[in-house]
């Protein structure tokens, strides 16, 4: 993890490909970045390690530290998953973060240590140090765990987290109330961005940044968010974060060609929500594995939020 040096400090929420993207963006306008990651996945590696040892996800950590670093070699081993044996599907990253964590008896501390080997620009912090579960009401019905969650019948209603005190991780809360801009999104509502801001403190925390902004989604999800338009993300993610200000709802308004129920977006609405419309680009055009953001352009406006 590299010290602090000048530029405005900017928060990234969430987990997964979408914190990554906002990640990469973020470190081209600043490299005061910190990452407030979500440990409530229970898929994948991350899900047989939270079984076995007990600690929190370490899978949307480990992304987040190869978004930030830019050896590429140190991001190929962080990145890298076995592909025989006993740990085939485990990635390197996963298994440094669990090691770490039984040696020094301190998640964060584990999170910390993979961060200076890897050499990232800014940090990353849990937004928890507690293992969590989600749980979820779907069609009027109690889901548990994420990876159930993603994949249920319909969009989300209510999600919370098992146990209900697990409390924000210290770094996590201090990051987010010193932030100049705390970017939320892209990337999975409910299971990342809203999963990573309800352990306690870190809505509070949020909600005392200097500006905050949401990164609307090219499309919707199917399963969580599926059938919302971009008026019903906001709603949801003030339903579960109520002091919750926002200074900017980022969303897509160029060709949705290609983008499988891309995200409706009512400015109207919207408007009446007091969440202000950047309308831009934000479509990585060059992907053919589904529809991304482009860092780049997303960069460009988080660099005319932070002025």
């Amino acid at each position: 993890m590299m010290a602090e040096r000048d530029g405005p400090k900017i928060v990234c929420v969430g987990g997964g490909h979408g914190l990554a993207a906002a990640l990469r963006a973020a470190r081209d306008v600043s490299p005061n970045v910190t990452a407030v990651v979500t440990v409530a996945d229970d898929g994948g590696s991350s899900g047989v390690l939270r079984a076995q040892l007990g600690i929190p996800a370490p899978g949307d950590l480990r992304m987040a530290i190869a978004a930030l670093t830019t050896d590429p070699q140190r991001k190929a081993l962080i990145q890298y998953r076995f592909r025989e044996g006993e740990l085939a599907g485990h990635p390197l990253g996963n298994l440094l973060i669990a090691a770490l964590a039984d040696l020094r008896g301190d998640f964060g501390v584990a999170v910390d240590e993979v961060s200076r080997v890897a050499e990232i620009v800014g940090a990353v912090v849990p937004s928890t140090t507690t293992p969590v579960r989600l749980r979820a009401l779907i069609a009027g019905e109690e889901v548990a765990g994420q990876v159930s969650i993603a994949r249920g019948p319909a969009a989300v209603e209510k999600l919370w987290l098992e146990p209900g005190d697990a409390h924000g991780y210290d770094k996590a809360i201090t990051a987010l109330e010193q932030a100049d801009l705390v970017v939320l999104g892209p990337g999975s509502l409910f299971t990342s961005v809203i999963a990573a801001l309800l352990p306690a403190g870190i809505c509070e925390a949020t909600a005392r940044a200097a500006r905050v902004t949401l990164v609307m989604n090219l499309a919707e999800q199917a399963g969580e968010t599926l059938g919302m338009d971009a008026t019903q993300h906001v709603q949801s993610l003030l339903a579960h974060c109520p002091d919750l200000r926002l200074d900017a709802v980022i969303v897509h308004n160029a060709s949705v060609f290609g983008i499988p129920r891309p995200v409706a977006v009512d400015e109207s609405s919207l408007a009446q929500l007091r969440a202000p419309i950047v309308a831009t680009d934000l479509r990585d055009d060059l992907r053919s594995d589904g529809p991304r953001h482009d860092s780049a352009k997303l960069a460009a406006i988080l660099s005319e939020l932070v002025r």
